[in-house]
């Protein structure tokens, strides 16, 4: 879904955003305020790129600009991708049928003549008979290489629009498998990872942990500033715990302020180094208000650990981390508990 926020969160930033629509003179309309709210929100990083440097240029949005700016980042005109891209398949796999029955066709009719031609050999043909019927094959076989060419440009052609429509489809299961708040991995695009992962003997021989991780306060946090900040803290904690893992690693939010990361090639005392590591800069850490611009520090975050044992599941982990997370959230929070430690 693209817009995750909730009623509460969306009332938040419908009062913070008519206060600033009123500052340009583009009119109240559902496509304004479209731009607005992905802007505000964030969860649009391109537009918000585009319409910051106008914003800090001093220009104002005029419905002309807008209207611009919605065409190029907001507009969904192809909402369903994958009917589009099977449309596309459809109509390539079509084209390229006809290309090849029209090149069958001509084989056909080059066979053919191959025969008549060599039954007209046998026959004692004076030269110019054998003039001729030479000509007429040499005809023919242009006739056929030239079907032969067009055939080979066209799956040339064709073969560079299925990998434009390979990356296309792999462009919408990511978006199926990522949280459009944060732009890290969601509950799907975890599972997915860590089955993945799992299914690699190798890779589990050379250590897994897991590291369960949720914001302290959360609730308050939405209570005292607002659920456009909360989706701020989310945003900023999301980027925070990509920063500080390795490529391999996978992040993900697994819902709400609750997060995951899957560390491999890890054992539990370099899982809990990671841990403390980022428990430690979100601490740390202070995050800026849309309205106030006041810097709101003090956000800290509890963790659990677990790690990969043999036999154990992508449940069992999971459920461990989970286990490990409560303790630090039961026994003061901010703070880091491996599963299984006391």
């Amino acid at each position: 879904m693209k817009y995750a926020q909730d009623r509460n969160a969306s009332g938040e930033i419908l009062r913070l955003l008519i206060q600033k629509m009123a500052g340009h003179p583009a009119a109240f309309t559902p496509l304004n305020y479209a731009v607005w709210y992905e802007f505000a929100t964030g969860i649009n990083p391109a537009l918000s790129e585009a319409m910051g440097k106008i914003l800090d240029s001093g220009d104002k949005l005029d419905d002309d600009v807008i209207e611009k700016l919605y065409i190029k980042y907001v507009s969904e005109c192809n909402i369903d991708v994958q009917r589009v891209l099977r449309d596309d398949v459809q109509q390539l796999l079509g084209k390229l049928a006809g290309f090849t029955a029209e090149t069958d066709k001509q084989a056909h009719n080059f066979g053919n003549s191959l025969q008549t031609y060599g039954d007209t050999l046998k026959q004692n043909l004076d030269a110019p008979k054998l003039d001729a019927l030479i000509n007429n094959m040499a005809g023919d076989t242009d006739k056929m290489r030239g079907s032969m060419h067009n055939l080979q440009s066209e799956l040339a052609a064709s073969k560079q629009q299925v990998e434009k429509l390979h990356l296309e489809l792999q462009s919408a299961r990511g978006e199926a498998l990522t949280d459009p708040l944060t732009g890290i991995l969601n509950r799907r695009g975890f599972e997915t990872r860590a089955k993945h992962t799992f299914a690699d003997q190798a890779a589990l021989d050379k250590g897994l942990c897991l590291l369960m991780l949720d914001i302290d306060h959360f609730k308050k946090i939405n209570d005292t500033y607002g659920h456009l900040f909360g989706d701020k803290v989310i945003r900023a904690i999301a980027a925070t715990l990509t920063s500080k893992v390795r490529g391999q690693d996978a992040v993900a939010r697994l819902g709400g302020e609750e997060f995951a990361i899957l560390l491999e090639e890890t054992d539990t005392a370099g899982a809990l180094i990671v841990a403390e590591h980022i428990r430690q800069s979100i601490e740390r850490g202070k995050i800026r208000r849309l309205d106030t611009q006041e810097q709101i520090g003090g956000i800290t975050i509890s963790i659990g650990v677990s790690a990969y044992t043999s036999g154990i599941s992508v449940t069992n982990l999971l459920d461990q981390a989970d286990k490990a997370l409560y303790v630090s959230k039961n026994t003061g929070r901010n703070k880091t508990t491996v599963h299984g430690q006391k």
